[in-house]
């Protein structure tokens, strides 16, 4: 019962902590018959719902109406729907004729063709699949740029085809003792695979060194945080918690702290950590600070108070694309900040 219990907190510090700018819409559907979604709902119903939970009978015609019409959909819960097969039009495949297989993600179903351009649904940041998934077929979720998870009932890994996942920036969550199943297939051992769900940790800080206290009074140990956002005060006492027990961190938003200074080696070998918010009065970048991130990616935006980044910062940080400059204030850049050779990774603003 404690589990329980646990897990339902978890759920609804989840649920509350998403910060989309318009009001939350939460709701729960039994689709009865596959390919009747939309009969549900008026077109203005469906565009106010984020929160989405789907149970009965769903296919790829109604992956089409999610992924088309569903304009602010931000949560989608399927774990407990069946996934019935469906051929032919009316799918989410840019192919007319297409046979979609049961219980497998169908193709493209939440990435399109746009004038030549296939584009991810920018609204998705969770998608909840059931332990039935067989595969995720091909360019289910490609260039989804903002989803951020995706959890898997399955304890076995399902099939990922041709740029199932491609461009998507998200952390894989799975079943209790099944996180090696995964890295050890060939196909999911490049993502950032955790067990059970994702915990967010939401804060506000009014003295420093009280990081520590503010988790405890959530309910939540430093370990097991996914998604950090704090607003007010850090210090290093607060930075050394971050360092030395948050090794699974997904996301740190600290944007809206006083921070200047962010001490050496904080966020090193995080290796789950896929992005970051860096403090808006920040100055020092410390020596190693995200060194071996090795998951951190996209750009990184400096804020223009910003004057050092001391030596090898972001060192092994492989699939950073940049970091960018916004002010001119930044004169002091320690020796070998990135891998030799990545020099070209920071640019100025």
């Amino acid at each position: 019962m404690k589990n329980k219990l646990s897990h339902i907190l978890l759920l609804t510090i989840l649920l509350l902590s998403v910060n989309d700018s318009y009001a939350q819409l939460a709701k729960k559907i039994h689709v009865i018959k596959a390919g009747t979604l939309v009969t549900y709902l008026t077109e203005n119903e469906g565009n106010e719902i984020t929160h989405l939970t789907l149970t009965g009978n769903i296919n790829a015609v109604d992956f089409r109406h999610l992924r088309d019409e569903f304009k602010n959909l931000t949560v989608l819960d399927i774990s407990n729907a069946e996934i019935r097969m469906h051929t032919g039009k009316g799918g989410t495949s840019p192919d007319n004729l297409y046979v979609y297989p049961k219980n497998c993600i169908p193709a493209y179903a939440f990435c399109k063709s746009i004038n030549g351009k296939w584009i991810g649904k920018s609204s998705l940041k969770r998608v909840v699949f059931s332990e039935k998934i067989r595969n995720i077929e091909d360019g289910a979720l490609k260039n989804c740029t903002n989803l951020k998870i995706i959890e898997i009932g399955k304890k076995k890994a399902p099939n990922l085809l041709s740029e199932a996942l491609e461009n998507t920036n998200a952390a894989i969550f799975v079943p209790l003792g099944c996180s090696d199943n995964y890295r050890m297939n060939a196909q999911w051992k490049s993502y950032a695979i955790l067990e059970g769900y994702p915990i967010y940790a939401d804060i506000k800080i009014s003295e420093s060194s009280n990081l520590g206290n503010e988790l405890l009074n959530l309910g939540i140990q430093p370990s097991e945080v996914n998604f950090l956002t704090i607003e007010g005060k850090l210090d290093e006492v607060d930075f050394k918690l971050i360092r030395n027990y948050m090794p699974n961190l997904v996301s740190v938003d600290i944007e809206k702290t006083s921070t200047k200074v962010i001490p050496e080696f904080t966020f090193s070998q995080k290796t789950y950590l896929l992005d970051v918010k860096l403090p808006s009065q920040l100055e020092v970048i410390g020596q190693r600070a995200f060194s071996n991130c090795i998951r951190l990616n996209g750009d990184l935006i400096l804020p223009s108070s910003m004057v050092a980044l001391e030596y090898g910062v972001f060192l092994g940080c492989k699939a950073l694309n940049h970091v960018i400059a916004t002010g001119n204030k930044l004169t002091t850049i320690g020796k070998d900040i990135f891998d030799e050779g990545n020099s070209f990774k920071l640019i100025y603003q």
